[in-house]
């Protein structure tokens, strides 16, 4: 592996790589476009299919009805007056035109209590009353037609349904009801002759989740409870449309389609196997994967004899890294050796205020102080020497990786923490600090801490340069401001004698103190790199009173997408 990395460094090793791997890209490319756009004709192609088998299937299937409802409606013109006359302790015997076999294989009509008065079978009296579909003719004056569910008669194989519509008087009022006898097998019987695929599937299902007649292949069966299946919720979601689902009855993944009946409480469906659809594209595909694996398997092969080739330049190329590898560490132990003062430096003030908590703690102690106060000085000391550890455990990263460990952050609650910070170790315990934030409120990516750091430390020097002031006279204001769309500025302003023209001619140079004799520039150093490594820059001017030390951060970058 790591001699392949060596080759890859050569401009020309990469030349060789990036033309065989486009080559294979392009081949690969092809192939997957080849199999999307077989896979794509095959579903439109299934989609037609489909469409068109359900759209014929439910006029069949409308068409069949219709035949119900003129025999049903023969039977009232035929009968319909003759419903509450005679005796109906004993069903009429009568029969149908031959015109509606072999489609209806049966009729009965009852009257307004359910009493069968005219059959075409043979069979004493019998009463309806308690079956669901009078129930739905009889209390539901709104309802016309009803269908019920699919039922096998005495020495019959072959399951029926019973076709209903109620009958009503002159006044309109519910005077009994005509049925026909269907066999479930007819319904399905559509497209006679046409030879089914094995996992091809017609069906007519009840709005009440009862399968009335399906046909998967050859097979015709009925009576299959749906309630709460994905075929039901798909009808209700979406009366006439399409789906990907498995079937409810077998399991086997297909494309549906289905339609509703506007006349009766029913849908039909036409469902097409997924290996009916995509076998033949999946058998194609497997050729095209089989040939662009072969122009692979030959790519990589003349690859491999390339690397070998060049095997002589990789052990070269693997001593030139170990030198380079050699210098850079020599970087970077003079980096570290720089770095240490700035520890030194940084560390200073939060060691030197836990030491004074301690020190105050201890002596409130002594003298039986309240016990609060004494843990709020053991509280601020275990602060000052956490932020302490956090420093050390910042500038190591800084020292290892030489960036930021960037996060977006509210910039107000930086900046008062940095205040706060600067307060409680006595960076500048006599002048009055000022903030004005931006607005509205703004988020800024940064690291948490090294900005802080920046802050405090400026917020030092402002404090050193005032020194020669009354107290009443030294004020410190930071002002945070957008500087652009894609940055936010922060600046320091205090009220002493300015930075000397000695110091601010060479402020960009590295070690460059304001103090005089007694910095060593270290400080202003350390917060030029942190600002650099956020992307902005340091800046300094003097102002008619006092001094002004500004530097920039990138602002939060979800926000400006959103501007």
């Amino acid at each position: 592996m790591k001699s392949i990395l060596a080759i890859l460094r050569l401009p020309s090793a990469r030349i060789v790589v990036a033309g065989a791997l486009f080559f294979v890209f392009i081949a690969w490319v092809a192939v997957i476009w080849q199999i999307r756009a077989d896979h794509s004709i095959a579903m439109q192609s299934a989609l037609r299919e489909n469409r068109s088998r359900v759209v014929a299937f439910e006029q069949y299937v409308r068409r069949t009805l219709e035949m119900a409802d003129l025999a049903t409606q023969y039977l009232g013109e035929r009968y319909g007056g003759q419903i509450d006359q005679g005796d109906s302790s004993e069903p009429r015997l009568i029969t149908l035109p031959s015109y509606f076999s072999p489609m209806i294989t049966g009729a009965e009509i009852a009257d307004r209590n359910g009493n069968i008065r005219f059959t075409t079978k043979q069979r004493g009296p019998v009463n309806v009353r308690d079956k669901r579909v009078f129930r739905e003719l009889h209390d539901a004056p709104g309802v016309a037609r009803a269908i019920s569910n699919p039922s096998e008669p005495e020495g019959s194989q072959v399951a029926v349904l019973l076709i209903a519509r109620s009958w009503r008087d002159a006044r309109g009022d519910f005077a009994g009801a005509l049925a026909v006898d269907i066999p479930t097998d007819r319904f399905v019987d559509f497209n006679a002759g046409l030879q089914y695929r094995p996992d091809d599937l017609i069906s007519i299902i009840s709005l009440r989740g009862m399968t009335l007649a399906r046909r998967e292949g050859q097979t015709v069966s009925w009576g299959q409870d749906l309630k709460g299946k994905a075929v039901m919720l798909q009808q209700f979601a979406h009366p006439n449309g399409e789906y990907w689902a498995p079937s409810a009855i077998d399991g086997k993944r297909r494309l549906f389609s289905h339609e509703r009946l506007s006349t009766y409480p029913i849908f039909v469906t036409s469902g097409i196997g997924e290996d009916d659809i995509f076998g033949p594209a999946r058998q194609r595909a497997t050729w095209f994967l089989s040939l662009a694996s072969a122009l692979t398997l030959v790519v990589a092969a003349l690859l491999a004899l390339y690397f070998r080739h060049v095997h002589n330049y990789q052990q070269a190329q693997h001593r030139f890294d170990v030198i380079r590898d050699e210098f850079a560490h020599s970087a970077r132990v003079a980096s570290l050796s720089e770095m240490a003062g700035g520890l030194a430096h940084e560390l200073n003030q939060p060691l030197a205020a836990a030491s004074n908590f301690l020190t105050v703690g201890e002596f409130m102690l002594k003298n039986d102080g309240p016990r609060e106060t004494i843990q709020v000085q053991l509280h601020q000391a275990r602060s000052q020497i956490t932020r302490a550890g956090e420093i050390i455990r910042r500038i190591r990263d800084y020292l290892a990786k030489g960036d930021a460990d960037l996060r977006i952050e509210p910039i107000d609650d930086v900046i008062d923490d940095a205040i706060e910070l600067a307060r409680g170790a006595k960076v500048a315990p006599s002048a009055r600090i000022t903030y004005s934030g931006v607005q509205p409120p703004a988020h800024a990516l940064i690291d948490r801490v090294q900005i802080q750091q920046v802050l405090v430390n400026l917020i030092r020097n402002a404090e050193d340069a005032m020194a020669s002031l009354p107290p009443d006279q030294r004020s410190i204001r930071i002002t945070c401001s957008v500087a652009s769309e894609d940055f936010l500025r922060i600046s320091i302003e205090d009220s002493g004698p300015g930075i000397p023209d000695a110091v601010f001619d060479k402020f960009n140079m590295p070690f460059i103190s304001t103090k005089a004799a007694q910095g060593l520039g270290i400080g202003l150093s350390i917060c030029r790199s942190i600002i650099e490594v956020h992307g902005g820059e340091l800046k300094a001017e003097n102002l008619r009173r006092g001094a002004l030390v500004s530097f920039t951060i990138p602002r939060d970058p979800t926000l400006r997408a959103v501007a």
